[in-house]
């Protein structure tokens, strides 16, 4: 499954889209053809009298797919949301940190704001990228970045007791925040699901070739297994919130850090 995952994270939303709904289609209409005359068209007569458990067998083969389908969708969206809620969070945390240090003037906050921008920096370039992965991680980079502004905050702290608290506060809630990201980018769809939901949906395009496969027929089995395949699609491109075009953009961020650009 490495190939298809590199594939997809190489791919555009649209072609990830179209080829979900394109290769689900033809794939259906395949297996009709050649389950019609394996399965089917010899025992006409015998289906005949059994057509009603059949409509009720395809029927909830794609009710069920669809169904839980919609749920997927929905916990991935959400995941995405949250993931995005969390990019924001984090950039309010960065901006207060940053105002807070440059209101002191000293010396040490200066140096402390270098090491905000290290961390928004390499947190941007390196750690998106770790995350996006099959196996999502937080990247050792951004661990000594992260480290090395923990350090140069306890120093500033040190030196000015009034505002240790808050820049202390400030530093945990961006530990929890980045932490939080690598929880979200862990919530990805297992592959046993893909598997169990590949059975439903093979069994009901098998069972397509119950009917006549004239030309309206066909174009009706492509249509039909074709927006299908397109959710599918949507949950792939949806399903790594790090990953893509649809994923979480670090441009609040950036923006926090005074950062020109990523």
């Amino acid at each position: 499954m490495d190939w298809l995952y590199k594939l997809i994270a190489h791919s555009s939303d649209a072609v990830i889209l179209v080829g979900g709904a394109v290769s689900t289609a033809v794939l259906a209409l395949v297996l009709a053809r050649i389950s019609r005359p394996l399965l089917f068209s010899p025992h006409d007569e015998a289906l005949e009298s059994h057509s009603k458990l059949a409509d009720v067998v395809h029927g909830s083969l794609l009710a069920f797919s669809v169904f839980v389908l919609a749920l997927v969708l929905t916990e991935v969206r959400s995941s995405l949301g949250k993931a995005d809620d969390a990019e924001l969070r984090e950039a309010s945390v960065i901006a207060r940190l940053v105002r807070d240090l440059q209101a002191l003037g000293t010396e040490d906050a200066s140096i402390a704001s270098e090491r905000v921008k290290d961390y928004v920096r390499s947190a941007v370039s390196v750690e998106w990228e770790t995350l996006a992965q099959r196996e999502p991680s937080l990247a050792e980079e951004t661990d000594r970045a992260m480290a090395s502004l923990v350090a140069q905050v306890n120093t500033v702290a040190a030196n000015n007791p009034a505002a240790a608290s808050a820049l202390r506060a400030y530093v945990e809630k961006l530990e929890d925040l980045r932490q939080s990201r690598l929880e979200i980018a862990t919530k990805s769809v297992p592959p046993v699901f893909w598997w169990a939901m590949a059975v439903f949906i093979v069994g009901a395009m098998i069972m397509n070739g119950r009917h006549k496969l004239d030309a309206i027929g066909m174009t009706l089995i492509a249509f039909h297994m074709g927006a299908i395949g397109l959710v599918v699609a949507l949950i792939l491109v949806m399903d790594s919130p790090f990953r893509g075009e649809t994923s979480v953009s670090p441009a609040s961020m950036v923006r926090a850090a005074r950062l020109s650009s990523p």
